[in-house]
């Protein structure tokens, strides 16, 4: 490609403010922005100097090489339809939303079609992919823990804010997002089954916490909890396997192995999360900028991500289908004989 790339971010909330710093600071991008609120284009102007669209057409018809596309819940897919009919190249933010049957990458095999799987660029996580299959051997089961507080999700954003909303609130966005990174060490699910509810017992009417049990294509078990009414930060795990276990916390950046002919554990440290976290995303966006310029692939499709909400919507459905046939659980009372539960032996 001659020149520089012309690249149109659009949208400078949260993820798109990040994409807008790690682009600006790059000789290779001509860079401009579109976002509909004007608060946030005159504050993205003052901070990155990038100039700014007034209008969705007005910043379409610069003819942009490239999109960065950061906008709300459910407003990705025409925008990644219109990337595809036009032959732009895109990136696309983590969405809880489908984009449509049309976008696999296999059928625009000229494009950079990437949708964002930011964990896969974190040190902790790329260690974890280099070392588990390895060193644990045939995978029995992990489990994964992420605790935090919706409350403290942007406080100072008003109902306007996605997260505000039952279905796209927090704990639920959050299920498939860490599903996705998980599914690049242990592999997809292939059957799924779970829970969720609120059970902080704060005002609001959306569920806090999701708790999902899997069944992997690789062979083992999954559990994957989501919790977003803790006050404490927690993104932890552990897996076994035949030749050994290992666990690992992403906000410490640690991992720990065991077993496999070891006297000791073995520990690792990749780096704390809030010291990471900022490059990892420069890692990714410059990642997609190199694939466009022919220097390196793009690692991720739409296919496994989509893989990640398809099994979400496969644990609510589950629990729609429990509930509407009366067994949402089984109940254990106190004082309850196993042989009321467990089944008999002629059964």
């Amino acid at each position: 490609m001659a020149g520089p790339l012309k690249l149109l971010q659009l949208g400078c909330g949260s993820m798109g403010s990040r994409r807008l710093r790690d682009l600006s600071v790059r000789p290779d991008v001509t860079l401009r922005l579109y976002d509909q609120r004007e608060d946030r284009r005159a504050a993205a102007q003052e901070r990155f100097q990038v100039a700014a669209f007034r209008t969705l057409d007005e910043a379409l018809a610069w003819e942009p090489d490239a999109l960065v596309i950061s906008t709300p819940p459910g407003t990705k897919g025409p925008l990644v339809q219109w990337a595809l009919d036009h032959g732009i190249h895109h990136f696309v933010e983590a969405d809880l939303w489908s984009y449509g049957a049309a976008i696999p990458a296999e059928r625009h095999p000229e494009l950079v079609s990437a949708p964002s799987l930011t964990f896969a660029f974190l040190p902790v996580v790329q260690a974890l992919q280099a070392r588990v299959p390895d060193e644990i051997g045939t995978l029995l089961a992990y489990q994964f823990l992420l605790a935090g507080d919706m409350a403290a999700w942007h406080p100072t954003e008003g109902m306007e804010y996605y997260g505000r909303h039952r279905d796209t609130a927090p704990a639920r966005e959050m299920v498939p997002f860490e599903l996705a990174w998980l599914a690049t060490i242990f592999g997809q699910p292939r059957a799924v089954c779970g829970d969720f509810g609120r059970f902080s017992g704060r005002a609001q009417s959306i569920e806090d916490t999701w708790s999902l049990l899997l069944r992997l294509e690789r062979g083992g078990t999954g559990q994957v909890t989501v919790t977003m009414a803790c006050p404490d930060n927690h993104r932890c795990g552990s897996a076994c396997g035949t030749k050994g276990s290992v666990r690992w916390d992403i906000n410490r950046g640690e991992i720990v192995l065991q077993g496999n002919r070891r006297s000791a554990p073995e520990v690792l440290h990749c780096g704390e999360i809030g010291r990471v976290i900022e490059p990892t995303y420069a890692a990714e966006i410059g990642r997609f900028v190199e694939a466009i310029q022919g220097k390196a692939a793009w690692p991720h499709g739409y296919t496994a991500y989509q893989h990640a909400i398809a099994t979400l919507a496969a644990a609510e459905r589950w629990r729609a289908l429990s509930q509407r046939a009366g067994q949402d659980c089984v109940a254990i009372e106190r004082n309850t004989e196993p042989s009321r539960i467990l089944p008999q032996p002629n059964e």
